[in-house]
Formats: structure tokens, C-alpha cells, sequence
């Protein structure tokens, strides 16, 4: 059994707290019975803690009702976040607070090591911590005998660093290349139908597929965040997010996608990583691309590895269900080494 403490309540949390406590077990080999909510700690939402194990649905409802934590939800607490790091008991850290890029989620990443320190377990959805701060975080968890899995951080929870760990084994990534930014591929999708640049904004802003700060898609942030993860990990590096050369959404036109239709040809923005150099840009594909028919929010990663056919996963049209299960799919890694 593992009690976890959850630090943050957006989208992803409440999806999964709504699966943790669904009516039906929703994923083969996942028991409910075996997760214990213990806390979820918000910045300016309030904080539940039950060292017993808080009520699921009715924290979810309440939130949904409410939009935030009061005195008459059962289980709120005053406690800070950090009190309840260093002095409630739980087994597994759960991060699921929004990205600081401007610090370098310095204060998210010093949560994950003192959460290590403690000798917990840590799943995260955040990118930014092992984005700018992988190799540290990497040593400390091994130090610590603790894991440490983020398998949400890229491609919302599609099992990429799963498969690396346990069936890449024997050979060694060269380079990838891919569409890992569903809002900018969406607005390029919506403009080839006549929409302006603002009216595919628009639109994909009611899908719920935008950052907070519209600017981290725009400006190729979150890209160049899972840029810097992957390459982290497949070359065991500490690739600086700051570092990688970024294209700006704003230079892409409506008139320039209709030329390009014209051309048989597409506009994407892609990203492509090696051991020494990453970047973020936009380019035109032709019809014979791997990449041309990726539409929609719609992902791609193309990974090249030594003696072996290029590999290719797609991850069509995901929803906010598919990141709450990358974060149930790391649960589950955990459990099943602790038993």
C-alpha cells in the first residue's frame, strides 16, 4: 500500500483523483485499494490532510463546487506545504504544481529533494525540475535508494521512458526529432482550415490544451523543456532549457500556411535532440514526412538508435486522462518494486 501526498490540484490532480477513486477499476491491474490519499497541499486553493486517508469524491466534489479548499471540507488543514513534506507521514510525493520557469523551478526542485532526503518516493508531472535540474535530482533519488519517475513530463504520460529503462537496454539513442507540443500543432491544424493565429488561440483555449501562460507554448518553452528531459535522460546529460534555440510562433502566418497547402506541404514545429546540440523550430514538411499527418493535438517522437530501424511513437489526440495515467503508470512501478 502507498500513502501519498499531493502537491497541487490542477487538471491533472483532480483527473487523478477522479480515476484513484472511480466507481470501477478504469486500468488492468490497477486496485484502488492500494492508494491511500493521504494529503493535497495547493498554493492558493487551501490544503486537505487525513492521516487516515481523505474521501476522494467528496474532496473532488466540494473542489468542483467550490474551486477551492475551505474549513467545512473535511480533512483542511492550515499547514503549509512544507509541513506537511517534513511532518506528515506518506510514501510517495506526488508533484503536480505549476511550472516556474523564471526561477528554474528552483522551489519545486528543492521540494523533490527534500522529499528524497525524507526518504520518499517522488512521481511528477512537472517538467521543469528535470528540465534544469536532472543529473541532481538523478544522484540524489540513487543516493537515497528512492525513485524518482516523471513519465507525464513528455508526450502527457505516453510510457517513452518506461520503454527506454526496460527495452532500449542494449543499444544507445543517436538523436530524436518530434512534435511534442499538442497547443502549437493544434493552431497550426485550425489555421490550415482559415482560422487566424488569435481565433486558433481562441479555440484551442476552450479544448483546455493551453498553458497557463500562453507564451510557454507560443514561444517554444514547453518544447524546448521536453527537449531538454529527453536528451537528459537518453543521454544521461544536463541539457539547459535557456540554451536550446527557440522559434517563435508569431512569425508563422495564415498566408503562410496556404502557400505551403499549395506546395503539398505543411508547417510543423519540431524538435530535434542529440548528445551535443537541441533545438525548437518551425519547418516545412512534405507529404512523404513521417510528420506531415500529425494533426490536431496529436504527438510524434521519432527516436534513431544504434543498429536498429528508426522508431517511431505517435500519441493520438490525448486528453487529460492520458497525463493523470502516466502518473498512475509511475504508482504502479513503485508498488509493484516495493512488494
Amino acid at each position: 500500500m502507498l500513502r501519498l501526498l499531493l502537491i497541487g490540484f490542477g487538471n491533472v490532480g483532480q483527473e487523478l483523483v477522479r480515476l484513484l477513486f472511480a466507481d470501477k477499476v478504469i486500468f488492468k491491474g490497477f486496485n484502488p485499494e492500494n492508494f491511500i490519499l493521504n494529503g493535497i497541499t495547493t498554493r492558493n486553493h487551501g490544503s486537505l490532510f487525513d492521516a487516515h486517508g481523505l474521501k476522494g469524491r467528496e474532496v473532488l466534489q466540494y473542489f468542483e463546487q467550490k474551486r477551492q479548499f475551505k474549513a467545512d471540507c473535511p480533512g483542511f488543514t492550515n499547514r503549509s506545504a512544507e509541513e506537511l513534506l517534513f511532518e506528515s507521514d506518506y510514501d510517495v510525493l506526488v508533484e503536480l504544481s505549476s511550472l516556474d520557469l523564471e526561477n528554474k523551478a528552483y522551489s519545486t526542485t528543492q521540494r523533490i529533494e527534500q522529499a528524497l532526503r525524507l526518504g520518499k518516493h517522488v512521481v511528477t508531472a512537472n517538467k521543469g525540475p528535470l528540465a534544469f535540474h536532472y543529473q541532481k535530482l538523478k544522484k540524489l533519488a540513487a543516493e537515497q535508494n528512492r525513485q524518482l519517475l516523471f513519465e507525464s513530463t513528455v508526450m502527457d504520460g505516453t510510457p517513452i521512458f518506461t520503454l527506454f529503462r526496460n527495452s532500449l537496454k542494449g543499444t544507445e539513442v543517436v538523436e530524436f526529432s518530434g512534435i511534442l507540443n499538442s497547443t502549437t500543432n493544434l493552431l497550426l491544424s485550425e489555421m490550415e482550415k482559415g482560422l487566424t493565429p488569435e481565433q486558433a488561440l481562441d479555440q484551442a483555449r476552450k479544448l483546455g490544451v493551453v498553458e497557463a501562460d500562453a507564451d510557454h507554448d507560443l514561444q517554444g518553452w514547453d518544447a524546448a523543456l521536453k527537449t531538454a528531459i529527453l536528451c537528459n535522460v537518453f543521454f544521461d546529460t544536463q541539457m539547459d532549457p535557456f540554451s536550446i534555440p527557440r522559434d517563435s510562433f508569431d512569425r508563422i502566418s495564415t498566408e503562410n500556411i496556404k502557400l505551403a497547402l499549395h506546395a503539398k506541404k505543411r508547417w510543423k514545429f519540431i524538435v530535434h535532440g542529440a548528445r551535443e546540440s537541441a533545438e525548437v523550430g518551425l519547418e516545412q514538411v512534405t507529404t512523404d514526412h513521417p510528420f506531415f499527418n500529425i494533426q490536431g493535438t496529436s504527438n510524434i517522437l521519432q527516436i534513431q538508435a544504434k543498429n536498429l530501424a528508426n522508431l517511431m511513437i505517435v500519441q493520438d489526440k490525448p486528453t487529460i486522462t492520458d497525463t493523470a495515467y502516466g502518473v498512475i503508470n509511475d504508482l504502479l512501478e513503485i508498488l509493484q518494486k516495493k512488494e
